[in-house]
């Protein structure tokens, strides 16, 4: 009987870490973290994906743009019309925002297995696919909806299609278009992605995995999926005017961040810095307690690369390349787990490589070896899953804006024009539901060319502080229990209160 369970156990192994995957993304998706909060840039892309399928625009009065204008600054797009489609299901929900990137990271977690199982072995990419799943900073990637997050999942399915391409024309026409949506999920790898994709081409090339005719149709493939991006770097540095249509829509936006990306060493310490601490500073990525990856993987983190770099697996040069892309974007860009989410995979491959060679020691012992490293990585997984449901949750709702939706809500029951602090505009729009040919015919920007715009007010709104002017009878006041002038205003003026969360009401009389 023992016998038949360890048997069904060890041929169902990714079965039972992709069920474990499922429950940590999935489970109270729309609730947790913030109990029910959201973040502002999830609260923008809802918005945008709110305005394109209900009105036709954005909140910029764009068609289908190819790169959200958002702040000003810009927003990858590939969240947005994920969340439209699921809008469509569940309606404009919490749900409806933060699912599409769970089934992402769902899926990434097989894929990342298959890849892991092309470059190496099957064990270690069984092991690169549970340690994966339990990982802090994957499982916190895919419960909310961030733009950038997406490029993890799409680029982990690229590089495994390219890699098990084998001249396959299905296959290598796959790994072209996801190659090119990858694009679309965040835009700071731009600068390493060709690197990456025909750097791991030229090895396949020499290997003869992949002949001429492959590398064309994955180029005119990419290429396709690609070119509304290309177009849009050439708007926006200035090579051609912008194209507004009434099907898709190329934005010159009002701030481009191509100053963003220049090298230095000092970016390049802070970013190595943050990776072997485990922690940038962000709650929504790590907690000093747990780190992205378990504090303890460090270790197997150093022995995998000694590992591979001595004797290295059949095809490890291709995370090598991945792995230098990530350093060499890590120079570039300030660092934080957000913008540098390229390198999370190479990192989690050589942890598993290090496990993997650990076990391989104990050849007389390798099943007490395993069974120890599982409970090593399996305990510290329950024990971060019982952390992120509870304790986590209850902190992302004091980091979040506990009470805005509620606030805004009551807000809207009265005829007065609304004064809002202390919340981002993108949140207002979003709790409102405000019509977004309202809003783009009726917004004032502090400076339109802002890397991050500022309204001072749009139709029935007024977002600058409202404490040294008298109040308007019926006008409503919103501000956070920790503003102090917003505070005494309410105080000494005659108002009806009320609270919601970390956010005062007032109604003058």
């Amino acid at each position: 009987m023992l016998t038949k369970i360890k048997d069904f156990v060890f041929k169902y192994r990714i079965a039972f870490i992709l069920i474990v995957g499922l429950v940590l993304r999935l489970a109270f998706i729309g609730r947790m973290p913030g109990n029910n909060n959201i973040f502002q840039d999830e609260a923008f892309s809802a918005y945008e994906a709110y305005s394109l399928s209900n009105y036709g625009i954005d909140s910029h009065g764009y068609h289908n743009p190819v790169y959200l204008e958002v702040w000003g600054s810009g927003m990858s797009a590939m969240q947005c019309y994920m969340q439209i489609i699921f809008m469509k299901i569940f309606g404009p929900t919490n749900v409806a925002i933060r699912l599409p990137q769970a089934i992402l990271g769902c899926v990434t977690l097989w894929f990342f297995y298959l890849l892991v199982k092309e470059i190496a072995d099957e064990n270690t990419g069984l092991w690169a696919a549970f340690i994966l799943t339990i990982c802090p900073w994957h499982v916190c990637l895919s419960r909310w909806g961030f733009d950038c997050n997406y490029f993890v999942g799409l680029v982990t399915i690229a590089m495994y299609l390219l890699v098990s391409s084998n001249n396959k024309l299905w296959k290598t026409i796959l790994a072209g278009v996801f190659g090119g949506l990858a694009l679309y999920g965040y835009a700071s790898p731009w600068i390493v992605m060709p690197v990456l994709l025909y750097g791991t081409i030229i090895f396949l090339f020499f290997k003869k995995e992949i002949n001429i005719k492959s590398i064309v149709v994955y180029t005119i493939s990419l290429a396709i999926v690609a070119m509304p991006l290309l177009l849009f770097v050439a708007v926006n540095m200035g090579l051609m005017p912008e194209i507004k249509t009434g099907v898709i829509s190329i934005p010159k936006l009002g701030f481009f961040r191509s100053g963003d990306v220049a090298p230095s060493l000092e970016k390049l310490k802070l970013s190595i810095t943050y990776f072997w601490t485990q922690y940038d500073f962000c709650s929504w990525n790590s907690t000093p307690k747990y780190g992205v990856y378990f504090l303890f993987s460090n270790i197997f983190l150093i022995i995998g690369i000694i590992k591979d770099i001595i004797k290295p697996s059949k095809r490890s040069v291709v995370i090598w390349i991945w792995f230098v892309c990530g350093i060499v974007l890590a120079s570039m860009v300030e660092a934080n787990f957000n913008r540098l989410n390229i390198l999370f995979m190479p990192l989690l491959y050589f942890i598993a490589t290090g496990v993997v060679f650990v076990i391989s020691i104990f050849r007389k012992f390798s099943i007490v070896a395993s069974i120890a490293m599982l409970l090593l990585y399996g305990v510290n997984g329950a024990i971060f899953g019982y952390y992120y449901f509870t304790d986590y949750n209850q902190m992302m709702e004091r980091v979040w804006p506990e009470g805005a939706e509620e606030a805004i809500s009551y807000a809207q029951n009265f005829n007065g024009t609304i004064h809002v602090c202390d919340l981002r505009y993108p949140e207002v729009l979003w709790f409102s539901k405000y019509p977004v040919e309202k809003f783009v015919d009726t917004v004032e920007y502090a400076d339109p060319n802002a890397e991050f715009l500022s309204p001072l007010s749009f139709e029935g709104y007024d977002m600058t502080e409202f404490w040294n002017e008298e109040p308007v009878t019926g006008d409503v006041y919103i501000c956070s229990v920790e503003n102090q002038p917003g505070v005494d205003y309410l105080a000494v003026n005659p108002m009806d209160m009320a609270q919601f969360g970390n956010f005062y009401v007032g109604v003058a009389r």
